[in-house]
């Protein structure tokens, strides 16, 4: 059988709270083991080692926390026997943190020792595992799995392509889907996730059976990353905030309505932050579908997100920082990883 670690960092799926009840209950509450033990069918599926990396709410998730696991991850990755690593996350910034480790590890997450990738699934659950029925256990063991069977079974998604993520997904609900475009999309159902940014993927392997990838940014001598903000568009929204929010911030990530689109209040104060705060601003929307391209900017300079959501839309900019803050190296990083 194959090794697989589970890193644990919390969440609903580790949470408790009364007996039965789904709400009112601490994420980040029960540890690992305990919930491993709950599984017994996981012994016959592989070797299982796991680890307690953190216990939090995923709202409390930082870029400290995100650069010491994806070192950990990396660490694990190199050893003969670690053939796969599980990720137990918090629902909540689930989709960011997948998509901050495709840019991060070597290969996006897939380790390829041989022909054969090593990869990195996140999972997590709705109802915490004191509910009568937590979704817990199913979520965790179909990404033990897919884990194992990494190219996954036959109607499963798996991206495998030079320009997006490979390697890094999430698992939930029976569906395996890729770091990149994967997001939650509800915020009670037990089906949560869905790949919005881009259609659903197929397994597209060149010979050898995996892709000879790079990691997109080296963040090995980094503690933490820039801090950036996200402001989110509404009619008669206040423009000062955006003011405030340059001031504060090493970047900032615009939740437009429609098509990147805001009043010209706030199109004035955007403009005010290109020119004299000297800071990037990337334009993304607050819609679930759809792109955002540059000839659609409504003030110059500022940077478009194509189909990135605002939270991902953070999540390269605060890499992107690290290399750069002029605008046009920046929209190309955007141009490339979406």
């Amino acid at each position: 059988m194959k090794n697989i670690v589970i890193l644990a960092t919390g969440g609903t799926i580790a949470g408790a709270g009364e007996q039965g009840k789904d709400i009112g209950y601490k994420s980040g509450a029960i540890k690992a083991q305990t919930l491993i033990d709950a599984i017994p069918e996981l012994k016959n599926v592989a070797n299982i080692c796991v680890e307690q990396f953190c216990n939090i709410n995923s709202d409390d998730v930082t870029s400290e926390i995100w650069i010491a696991l994806a070192k950990r991850i990396e660490e694990l990755l190199q050893r003969n026997d670690v053939d796969g690593i599980v990720i137990l996350h918090g629902t909540d910034t689930m989709e960011e943190t997948a998509f901050f480790l495709s840019l991060t590890l070597d290969g996006f997450g897939s380790r390829v020792v041989g022909n054969v990738a090593k990869p990195v699934i996140l999972t997590g659950s709705m109802r915490p595992a004191t509910a009568t029925e937590p979704d817990g256990p199913a979520n965790l063991l179909f990404a033990v799995k897919s884990a194992v069977s990494c190219p996954p079974p036959s109607g499963h998604h798996l991206l495998v392509n030079a320009e997006n993520t490979a390697g890094v997904y999430v698992a939930f609900a029976g569906k395996l889907m890729n770091a990149r475009s994967v997001q939650k999309i509800h915020a009670n159902d037990l089906d949560a996730f869905a790949e919005l940014s881009c259609p659903p993927t197929t397994c597209h392997a060149r010979e050898g059976g995996h892709l000879p990838l790079e990691k997109a940014f080296d963040i090995s001598n980094m503690r933490e990353l820039p801090r950036v903000s996200v402001l989110y568009f509404n009619a008669d929204a206040d423009a000062e905030l955006v003011r405030f929010a340059a001031e504060r911030s090493a970047g900032l990530v615009i939740a437009g309505a429609g098509a990147g689109e805001f009043s010209r209040e706030w199109a004035d104060a955007l403009s005010d932050v290109v020119s004299k705060n000297k800071i990037p601003v990337v334009i993304s929307t607050r819609i679930n579908r759809g792109r955002i391209v540059p000839e659609q900017l409504l003030v110059p300079g500022t940077i478009a997100a194509y189909d990135l959501p605002p939270a991902k839309a953070a999540v390269l900019l605060r890499l992107a920082l690290i290399v750069t803050t002029a605008p046009a190296a920046i929209q190309k990083f955007y141009q490339r990883y979406t």
